[in-house]
C-alpha cells in the first residue's frame, strides 16, 4: 500500500486563519525594509516577533501536512494522522453516499484540486474525508470510488436543463441577508487591507448615490430598500454563476453532477443512499407550473451556500420524464389524504393574525410618532406585504397538503414558510412517524402528522390538518392507534 500526502498548499489551508492575523504587520514591516535607507538591524528588532511567530505557524501547518496520509486501498480509504498519537480511519467504498471534487480557479496554476467523501455516519457539518489533492490523484480516487457502483456497459442518461431553469432556480434559491453578508464581508475586507480611509471613502460613496435615488422617499426608507434588492441582486448572481453549466449523468448505481461556471464542482451521488426527493415552488413558480428538484444525500449540500440540487427548474410534464430517466427507483404519487373543506380556517388563522397585528402596531405607530409618519406609513407597508404574501402561501397550501402511498414510497406534500414542497420518500428511510393532537384537533377530528427521514441529522417533515382516521390508515397506524 503506497500512502499519498494532500497537495503542499494545504500548508498555507490549513494555516492561512492565522497569518491572515500578522498579514498587515508583515506587509508594514517589508515595507519599512524595502525603504530607500533601511537600516536592517534596526528593521529586525521591530519585526523579529512577527517573523518568528509566522514561521512557527508555517511549520506546524508543515508537520499537520506530512503527518496526514491516505491510501486508496482496493475496498476503501485507509487514513492515518497524528505525530505522537496515530489515528487511523478507514471508509468502505460500498459505503460512501456522496464524492465531491472541487475546482477552484485559484488554485488550478497550482494543480490542485479539493475532494471529499461522506457516509452516513459522521457529523453533519463535517466530511468524513476530505484532502487537497494533486491532479493525477484525484483521477485515482474519483476511479476507486465508483468502481462498486458504475457498470460501464450500461448506457448513460444525461440531463441538460437549459439556462432559463437555471436563472429560475437562482431566483427562487436567492436570499437577500446572504446577499448583503457578502457585501458587508467584502467591503470589510477592503478595509482591513487597504486602510478604513477606503472604507469610508466607499460609505460615503454608496450613502451619495442612495440620496440621488431616493426619489422623494425618506432616506432611512430608501436605503433599506436598495438594501434589500442589492442584497438580494448578489445572492442572485451567486447562485447563477454556481450553478450555469449544470448536468446529470446517470449510469449504473450513481449520478454524476456537475455545476459552475468559475470554479467547476462535481458530485458523484450513489443511489441507494439518496434519503429522499424534494420538489420545491414559489407561489411565482406554482402559478407558472415551474418545479425545483432537489435530493438528500448525506455530503450533498453539505457546505455554505450549496445547493443539493438535482433539477434547476422544469414544467410539470419535463418532470415526471426526467424522475423516470434518473431516479426511477423513488417515485412520486397523487394524495389519497387531503385537508377537509372544515380545516380551511385551521390554514389561515396565522397568517390573518399576522396581517391584523402589524395593522394593529401600524396605527398605534401613527397615533404616537405622527411627525414619523412617512417612515412609519412605508413601513407599515413594506411589513404588512410578506403578511399577505404569506396569506396567499396559505390559501395554496390548502389545495396543496396532502400524503399519498405509492409501492415502496409515500409522497408527503406541505408548505414551510413561503415554500411550497412536494416530498416523496422510501420508506426504508422514515425512522419516524407521530400523529399529534391538540384539544382543538380533537374535538375537529383533525391531526398533525410528522414524519422524520434518515440523514445525520434527522430531517422533519410536517403535513397539518389531515383527517387522523385517514392518517391511520394510510400510515399504517390502524392497529396501534385505537
Amino acid at each position: 500500500m503506497k500512502y499519498r500526502h494532500s497537495h503542499p498548499i494545504n500548508i498555507l489551508e490549513h494555516t492561512s486563519r492565522f497569518l491572515i492575523l500578522l498579514f498587515l504587520p508583515i506587509l508594514r514591516a517589508v515595507w519599512e525594509l524595502l525603504q530607500e535607507t533601511p537600516d536592517f538591524y534596526e528593521w529586525l528588532a521591530g519585526a523579529w516577533m512577527d517573523l518568528v511567530t509566522c514561521l512557527c505557524i508555517l511549520a506546524l501547518g508543515t508537520i499537520a501536512w506530512y503527518r496526514y496520509e491516505y491510501c486508496f486501498t482496493d475496498t476503501g480509504i485507509d487514513m492515518r494522522k497524528g505525530l505522537f498519537l496515530v489515528k487511523r480511519r478507514f471508509l468502505p467504498y460500498r459505503k460512501l453516499s456522496v464524492v465531491s471534487v472541487e475546482h477552484p480557479f485559484y488554485l488550478r496554476p497550482f494543480g490542485a484540486v479539493r475532494v471529499a467523501a461522506d457516509t452516513d455516519g459522521g457529523t453533519f457539518n463535517r466530511e468524513d474525508f476530505k484532502a487537497t489533492m494533486h491532479q493525477e490523484d484525484v483521477i485515482l480516487f474519483l476511479q476507486q470510488t465508483s468502481l462498486p457502483f458504475t457498470d460501464l456497459s450500461e448506457m448513460k442518461r444525461v440531463y441538460l436543463p437549459k439556462n432559463i431553469y437555471i436563472a429560475i432556480l437562482s431566483f427562487i434559491s436567492s436570499n437577500s441577508l446572504a446577499g448583503v453578508l457578502f457585501v458587508s464581508t467584502l467591503i470589510s475586507g477592503a478595509g482591513k487591507l487597504l486602510g478604513e480611509w477606503f472604507e469610508e471613502m466607499l460609505m460615503d460613496q454608496i450613502t451619495t448615490l442612495l440620496r440621488i435615488l431616493a426619489f422623494g422617499i425618506p432616506p432611512a426608507a430608501a436605503g433599506l430598500a436598495f438594501l434589500i434588492l442589492g442584497g438580494w441582486l448578489v445572492s442572485f448572481l451567486q447562485n447563477l454563476i454556481r450553478h450555469l453549466r449544470f448536468s446529470v449523468t446517470r449510469q449504473g448505481e450513481q449520478l454524476q453532477i456537475q455545476s459552475g461556471l468559475i470554479t467547476r464542482r462535481e458530485y458523484r451521488v450513489m443511489i441507494q443512499r439518496i434519503n429522499l426527493i424534494e420538489l420545491r415552488q414559489s407561489l411565482i413558480t406554482k402559478i407558472f407550473g415551474f418545479y425545483s428538484a432537489f435530493i438528500h444525500a448525506n455530503g450533498y449540500g453539505k457546505r455554505k451556500d450549496e445547493l443539493s440540487v438535482l433539477m434547476p427548474s422544469c414544467e410539470k410534464e419535463d418532470l415526471s420524464l426526467n424522475i423516470q430517466l434518473l431516479l426511477p427507483e423513488i417515485p412520486f404519487c397523487t394524495p389519497t389524504v387531503r385537508p377537509k373543506l372544515k380545516y380551511l380556517s385551521r390554514f389561515l388563522m396565522p397568517s390573518l393574525c399576522w396581517i391584523g397585528g402589524v395593522a394593529a402596531a401600524w396605527a398605534l405607530a401613527v397615533r404616537f410618532f405622527g411627525s414619523y409618519s412617512d417612515l412609519i406609513h412605508y413601513i407599515g407597508v413594506m411589513l404588512e406585504i410578506p403578511c399577505v404574501w404569506y396569506l396567499l402561501v396559505r390559501i395554496v397550501s390548502f389545495f396543496h397538503t396532502g400524503v399519498g402511498e405509492r409501492e415502496d414510497a409515500y409522497t408527503f406534500r406541505y408548505t414551510y414558510g413561503y415554500r411550497i414542497k412536494t416530498v416523496a420518500v422510501p420508506k426504508k428511510r422514515i425512522v419516524k412517524v407521530s400523529v399529534r393532537r391538540d384539544p382543538f384537533q380533537i374535538m375537529t377530528g383533525c391531526c398533525k402528522l410528522v414524519v422524520l427521514t434518515y440523514s445525520e441529522g434527522l430531517k422533519r417533515h410536517v403535513i397539518p390538518n389531515l383527517d387522523y382516521e385517514e392518517v391511520k390508515r394510510i400510515m399504517g397506524y390502524q392497529r396501534y392507534c385505537k
